[in-house]
């Protein structure tokens, strides 16, 4: 079986972040890949197409097809998440996500589902601000679980005029249900572009302006009034958590990659958002 480029290509494995005799972990993750795609169904005399994703950021993804079978996603693994959260496959169990078609230790295939990243300046879109709103409360509601890293990288939007959707991805961090939580997250992501060189350094004009903010909270809540007072009332539990959601990532970057420049600079000026947001409450 050949491998055949399309696009950015990584390797079958991702990118080098495991260091153990990594061209053996190479070529047993080539055959456990392509026994699951033959037990599927998939014929691979001919190549097989691998195109790096851009979803997700914990994870290396990869776009495979060979002739008329696929796509599939590859999801790779990376070394802060794995599949041992039951948080996660309760939440795919309920029907969130794209359904898993083979699970291995160090990833999984998964059903390849339409669309494209979300960006932030599809938070000026109304109507697919309102689409996420609705779906993470349908998230909260159907499965009982917070995402906890809903940022721009977890969102695929299907783009139309009228009624654009949306759909979350990658649960990794799933937990207990805590939705002031993870709209507090979610608002705070708006100030980062993962695609930037400087992907550490956060933008605070970009979050989210009080209107913007209670549209969000009224979609989620099912009201058309973004004065309700219910609204003002969870838009204060959501401020409340801010400090905590800078907290977590403070804390992800420092246990995980303390010899990385980036994430030190990452977890140092997390510190000075979180410091600024305690003061203001």
């Amino acid at each position: 079986m050949e491998e055949v480029p399309g696009g950015k290509v990584g390797r079958i494995i991702g990118e080098s972040y495991l260091y153990k005799s990594e061209e053996e972990i190479e070529k047993v993750r080539r055959q456990t890949l392509k026994s699951a795609l033959r037990s599927i169904g998939w014929n691979l005399t001919s190549p097989l197409h691998i195109e790096s994703s851009p979803l997700g950021l914990s994870n290396h993804n990869y776009k495979i097809s060979c002739d008329e079978h696929g796509p599939l996603l590859l999801r790779v693994f990376g070394p802060t998440v794995g599949d041992s959260n039951l948080n996660e496959k309760h939440i795919q169990d309920c029907g969130f996500g794209a359904q898993v078609m083979q699970r291995f230790e160090w990833g999984r295939l998964e059903m390849w589902l339409p669309g494209r990243p979300m960006q932030r300046k599809d938070c000026d879109n109304s109507k697919m601000l309102a689409a996420l709103a609705k779906e993470l409360r349908r998230l909260h509601t159907v499965a009982g679980r917070n995402h906890n890293d809903l940022n721009f990288t977890n969102v695929l939007v299907c783009d139309s005029a009228e009624f654009p959707t949306t759909n979350l991805l990658d649960f990794e961090y799933a937990g207990p249900l805590n939705p002031s939580f993870d709209i507090a997250n979610f608002f705070c992501e708006w100030m980062y572009d993962y695609e930037s060189p400087r992907w550490f350094e956060p933008d605070s004009t970009l979050f989210p302006s009080d209107l913007q903010a209670r549209f969000f909270i009224a979609q989620y809540l099912r009201t058309t009034d973004c004065n309700d007072g219910e609204v003002s009332a969870f838009l204060k539990e959501v401020q409340a958590r801010i400090p905590d959601v800078h907290a977590f990532w403070i804390d992800w970057a420092m246990t995980n990659f303390s010899d990385q420049d980036e994430y030190v600079q990452y977890a140092e000026l997390r510190q000075l958002l979180k410091d600024h947001s305690l003061s203001v409450l």
